[in-house]
């Protein structure tokens, strides 16, 4: 299975269109989406995921840059945890406190509900890019529709200093206004295999999630059919210096194509 990277949402993908790829589903919505592909048995179900992500929502408010992404689960997943004063940890570790199993298969069971919650943050967040992205085209429509209306040409419109005009007094930011906020890909990458079949390929376009892997060190090598693939433990991909402890999904190697 070729499945896209970093996002989850086709209208993000930046490459050209690739014959088989796919789109990852973490389960947030009642029916999956038929041309993505979600795991079977995910352990929170969407009423679930639903609540987690409403909690984080509330808690990601009390930060007054976007740019803190601790509250996407930036850094670590426990750096999101370890702030929340709704105890999102003790919610995700509580519905597996049932005394059923080993303590290892639980244990098991709270890392792969972890590792979803990561990916259900992103896809959330992705869904905020792509809803932004929305107001933005609307009020360049708007302003464009202005013009027209008043007989504005081209040569007396304002252009470019009218978008941003119509954004900073409709308080959209984004990147109309120099604002733009990355994509955790790192927490992506390192919780993806959780829910993987071993025959995955990640697939990415990004040129500046490249540079990343290759200032890390991540070594490519060109394959017949145009694309450079390196396989490595996915904590690597994640650009860490050491393996992370709690995190089993990190520690699964992860193959990953380069689309130039």
């Amino acid at each position: 299975m070729l499945l896209a990277f970093p996002y989850m949402h086709p209208e993000l993908w930046s490459g050209d269109d690739l014959e088989g790829l796919t789109f990852f589903d973490p389960g947030l919505t009642d029916e999956p989406d038929p041309h993505a592909f979600r795991p079977e048995e995910l352990p929170l179900d969407p009423k679930t995921a639903q609540a987690l992500i409403n909690d984080s929502v509330r808690f990601g408010e009390q930060f007054k840059d976007p740019g803190e992404m601790a509250y996407f689960g930036a850094v670590t997943a426990d750096d999101f945890y370890e702030g929340s004063s709704m105890s999102i940890q003790a919610q995700l570790s509580r519905q597996f406190d049932d005394g059923q199993g080993t303590k290892q298969a639980r244990e098991a069971r709270e890392a792969r509900s972890k590792a979803q919650f990561v990916l259900l943050l992103a896809w959330f967040f992705e869904e905020r890019i792509l809803e932004l992205a929305g107001l933005e085209g609307g009020i360049r429509d708007g302003w464009e529709a202005m013009d027209q209306s008043i007989g504005v040409d081209e040569e007396d419109s304002l252009g470019e200093r009218e978008t941003v005009l119509g954004d900073t007094l409709s308080h959209t930011g984004g990147t109309s206004d120099g604002q733009e906020v990355r994509l955790p890909w790192q927490r992506v990458v390192e919780s993806l295999p959780a829910f993987l079949p071993a025959d995955t390929e990640l697939v990415c376009a990004d040129p500046e999630i490249f540079e990343v892997w290759e200032e890390f060190g991540l070594v490519f090598e060109d394959g017949e059919d145009g694309l450079s693939r390196a396989t490595a433990p996915a904590w690597k991909f994640g650009c860490r210096r050491r393996a992370p402890e709690g995190m089993p999904a990190a520690l699964k190697d992860l193959t990953v194509a380069i689309l130039k």
